[in-house]
């Protein structure tokens, strides 16, 4: 029931927020609203002021914001289709940047709250690595990472993910105000968890090397699963080799930290798209609403700060939703600004029963695909549970 109700909401402030983008703008210029409406379906509720008509309707996961001659010709001056391409531009992109406007106030509020923060910058360098030898040392600044460049460490993380066994990798650093190029071959970090009775027993090993052993005991934080006692788990990964820097949160440097995480999920929502593309991801492995209820049922139980997974999760739908929204896509508001786009370059409108086509025809290939990965959802929760 917790999550279902949270999942009804997240989806309403995503929504709400995105046709407000649409409806403050177009209010703003002056174009004839007809209806704001979050949800769609049957009409629960509904208010008209002036001349625009406010409705709650009866399925929450979506929403829309109605124009005078939006879809159609009209006389009226204030009509959509009336009105300057580059007002209309504006009006049509406002509901995804609204999401990832969104996203980053909500990054604002997890951050605030999770001090102190990660940086790019060495506190630490970890004996038996191979960035030892190649002479990191503490305070160093790593600004790039085999000509990718660096603004905060998920930036690290994310290109550690490229890293492969044994090839040479290039670390630029900032040192004293100078900068410095590093050459070294990435590290084998590995984790073993051997499940006992009492708790877990981890031995970590760098390079081979046994580096620490560690007991955990269980507690509220650390659940025990009868299903693993006895069983012995290895995480290996490749890593730089340094623990990173951590500095307090403050009225300054919140907000580029903030804009810096908005711009990282910007940057996997292109990365993954681009690797679906190229085939190195499959369309098996998107993930649609079943899927995000499932993440979502985990963000709530995941214990005493779950309110914070689930602030996080929020933030990555949203941003994930304005940029998916504003892509070239047929029945999307990117498909819609495409066409603006030639409008505004060749200075002449696409009719719009052939644009109409267009876009009718993305819509039912949009329908499939979600019924696609919502099949491919469901198949994997059964699996998970035989």
């Amino acid at each position: 029931m917790i999550t279902a109700i949270v999942t009804i909401l997240m989806f309403l402030i995503m929504v709400s927020l995105h046709e407000f983008g649409h409806f403050i703008t177009a209010k703003l210029m002056n174009f004839k609203i007809l209806e704001y409406a979050i949800g769609f379906g049957p009409c629960i509720w509904k208010s008209k002021k002036s001349e625009i008509q406010y409705s709650l309707r009866m399925i929450p996961f979506g929403g829309y914001c109605k124009f005078e001659g939006e879809d159609d010709v009209s006389d009226d001056p204030r009509a959509f289709s009336n009105q300057a391409v580059w007002k209309r531009i504006i009006v049509v992109g406002a509901g995804g940047i609204f999401n990832i406007i969104l996203g980053f106030l909500i990054f604002i509020v997890i951050i605030s709250q999770t001090s102190p923060m990660v940086t790019n910058k060495v506190e630490s360098v970890v004996p038996k690595s191979y960035i030892a030898e190649s002479g990191l040392m503490p305070g160093d600044e790593i600004i790039r990472i085999n000509d990718k460049k660096v603004n905060f460490y998920n930036d690290i993380t994310l290109y550690a993910q490229d890293f492969t066994e044994n090839t040479e990798c290039e670390l630029v650093i900032k040192r004293d105000g100078e900068k410095k190029t590093l050459n070294f071959k990435p590290t084998k970090s590995t984790s073993v968890y051997k499940y006992q009775e009492d708790g877990i027993a981890v031995t970590s090993k760098i390079n081979g090397v046994t580096t620490e052993d560690k007991f955990y005991p269980y507690s509220e934080d650390i659940e025990k699963d009868e299903n693993l006692i006895g069983k012995e788990e290895k995480i290996e990964r490749l890593i730089i080799g340094f623990v990173p820097l951590k500095e307090n949160v403050n009225a300054f440097n919140i907000w580029g930290e903030c804009w810096n995480q908005t711009r990282f999920v910007v940057k996997l929502v292109y990365n993954s798209l681009w690797q679906m593309i190229t085939g190195d991801i499959g369309i098996d492995q998107m993930s649609g609403p079943v899927g995000i209820v499932k993440e979502v049922n985990t963000a709530v139980n995941s214990g005493s700060n779950s309110w914070l997974y689930v602030l996080n999760l929020t933030a990555l739908l949203t941003i994930n939703l304005g940029v998916f929204n504003l892509l070239p896509i047929p029945a999307l508001d990117g498909g819609r600004l495409f066409f603006m786009l030639i409008e505004l370059i060749t200075r002449k409108r696409i009719p719009p029963d052939k644009e109409g086509l267009v876009h009718g025809i993305g819509f039912m290939l949009l329908i499939a695909l979600i019924i696609f990965v919502s099949y491919n959802d469901i198949m994997k929760l059964i699996s998970g549970l035989m």
